[in-house]
């Protein structure tokens, strides 16, 4: 397939507005921003890195070079101006992360490695660099850390400093599931194939190995459009949310609604007609216009130098 590249491509662009509404709740937070930084230079960050360094394989142009090729692929249609490290770790879930906010990395799991496509596998390291564009890695972490910071507060302060740790845990991971439908949206742009995404989701909702030659797309499809009843506000209403609560993830089936809702809203062949056709304005020059001002780029800028919109990593 011939996948095309989303030239000057923004994150809020495709970003989901229940991610954008509970990032603000959270950004809103007095000191948060500020302790969570502290952390993932200081600690985290550093224990991650030494973590997959010592125990995951690394993928280069060497190693595992067809892997590598996907990750380089989904960087230059995202535009990604920088490629991240990428690992493999042992694990059969048909699935991945990504870790790290200063210089974040993506973990892939063997399983998912094994049992996708490679369309399939360019939808999920797609949704890992969506998290990477939007600037996710931060709170996601602080996801993890602060139930343990809350531990130790707890009992400095007899047991005060718990309540408030639990309504904030609550709130991160809140917005990790809200985030989950942004990267989506950028495994999709990454792969540029419905079927492949939906057909990864399946996998992912533990179709069997040895059913994927009877996965029928369209069944799953049909069951994911059946979900409009059951919409994330509808959910909040009637309190079924608190099956998910402690989750970082939603519902497969309801991500799979989101992405369907997204294409069918025409959103998504708007990106893609609009950021693909860019680069045909001004070939014969190697440059093209920034969409947003028109000055005249090479593409490789970080920021446009006439009106200083920022390319590539949010």
């Amino acid at each position: 397939m011939n996948r095309k590249i989303l030239y000057q491509l923004q994150s809020v662009e495709y970003e989901h507005e229940f991610d954008r509404k509970a990032l603000q709740s959270l950004e809103g937070t007095p000191g948060l921003e500020k302790l969570s930084r502290k952390y993932q230079k200081h600690y985290i960050e550093r224990v991650v890195r030494l973590d997959f360094t010592g125990s995951g394989i690394r993928v280069n142009k060497n190693n595992f070079p067809d892997i590598h090729q996907l990750l380089v692929e989904a960087c230059d249609i995202l535009q990604l101006n920088y490629i991240p490290e990428l690992y493999i770790l042992w694990d059969y879930q048909v699935n991945g992360f990504a870790s790290g906010s200063e210089n974040p990395i993506i973990v892939l799991y063997s399983g998912a490695i094994d049992l996708l496509s490679k369309e399939e596998l360019l939808y999920i390291i797609g949704h890992e660099l969506g998290h990477i564009k939007s600037g996710h890695m931060l709170y996601h972490q602080m996801g993890s850390i602060i139930p343990v910071l809350g531990e130790i507060a707890s009992v400095l302060t007899l047991g005060i400093s718990s309540i408030v740790g639990t309504s904030l845990t609550l709130a991160l991971l809140y917005w990790h599931r809200m985030s989950e439908f942004t990267a989506d949206r950028a495994g999709l742009l990454a792969c540029q194939n419905k079927e492949a995404a939906m057909s990864a989701m399946m996998k992912m909702s533990g179709v069997p190995k040895n059913h994927f030659d009877k996965i029928k797309t369209e069944d799953f499809i049909e069951q994911a459009r059946e979900f409009q009843d059951f919409d994330y506000d509808s959910l909040d209403k009637i309190g079924k949310a608190v099956l998910i609560m402690n989750s970082t993830h939603p519902w497969t089936v309801m991500r799979a609604h989101e992405i369907l809702k997204w294409v069918d809203s025409g959103a998504y062949d708007q990106i893609i007609e609009k950021h693909s056709a860019i680069k045909k304005v001004s070939g014969s020059t190697g440059t093209m216009p920034c969409l947003n001002c028109g000055f005249e780029i090479t593409g490789k800028e970080k920021f446009c130098p006439g009106c200083g919109t920022r390319f590539g990593r949010r």
